[in-house]
Parts: C-alpha cells; structure tokens; sequence
C-alpha cells in the first residue's frame, strides 16, 4: 500500500521572538533523520503552570513503546522524562516544535512563540522553549534530543 506522502515545513524561525542573544526564535525545527535511526528525547524541566509537550512528525512512520504514527504529540505530565523513539520510515526530515495547553486545547506557534537551540558536545541538542506572552520565557519548557549514531 502506497501511502501518501506530504512535503513537511523546514526551519522556520520566528518574525517576533529572539532569544537574549538576539539571534531569531525557532518556530520549526527541521532534522535530518533516516529508517533506523533512534532519536533519544529528554524532558530537562517544564513550568508546571500548564501542560508543555513537543510535536514529532515525518512523511513516514515514528514508533513510541510500539505504536506507530506519523505524527507524535508528547506532554511532559503524561511522557516519561526519557522518551525512545523509533524513525520506523521517513523521506529525511523530522518536525518538531513545542506545544502546550493552558486549559484550551493544544496550542503551538504562536506568535510569541519559540525555540533557542543550543549544540551539545555529545553532538545532542538543547532546545529551551518559550510558548506565548509578551515576556518571552525560555525556560517554559527544556528538552534534548540525541541521535543514535549506528
């Protein structure tokens, strides 16, 4: 069975939100993933103020403690603080952004929304996630994502 495949957004950055030093805001992280690959997802800290979560999704398949999906919505009150997630297929890339619910339904990429990427030295990366308001604060959610490289 042919399933339909649909052209996923690359990096975007947000037009109103930088991080302190200045640079622009991701809105939507884009990451080159291949079959096979495991990607390891760490829940660093979250403001427990209302739920905070990231959305995982590729033109293919992603598996999670056996269920298969395209498109992943993963809340830190309900994840484990470690997450293992399978690239079961894929045409390459992986979404992801930060979403949250403050008592009205699943929300993301606001316009004051947005990522601040910091480069590990174990070649894993530290997203800090601001959601909305006129303050940005990026420490509303901290997550880090590694690859395994085999």
């Amino acid at each position: 069975m042919t399933r339909p495949r649909r052209t996923l957004p690359s990096r975007s950055y947000s037009s109103t939100v930088q991080g302190p030093g200045g640079d622009p805001a991701i809105l939507i992280e884009s990451l080159e993933v291949r079959p096979g690959q495991k990607i390891c997802l760490t829940f660093e800290s979250a403001d427990p103020a209302w739920r905070q979560g990231l959305f995982l999704g590729t033109a293919g398949l992603l598996s999670v403690v056996g269920a298969t999906s395209p498109q992943l919505n993963l809340w830190t009150d309900s994840a484990p603080p470690e997450v293992l997630i399978d690239v079961l297929e894929t045409d390459g890339s992986l979404v992801l952004y930060n979403i949250w619910d403050s008592g009205r339904g699943r929300r993301s990429q606001s316009h004051t929304s947005g990522m601040i990427l910091e480069h590990l030295a174990d070649n894993g990366r530290r997203y800090r996630c601001t959601d909305f308001g006129s303050n940005p604060d990026f420490g509303k959610l901290v997550f880090r994502i590694s690859f395994d490289e085999r």
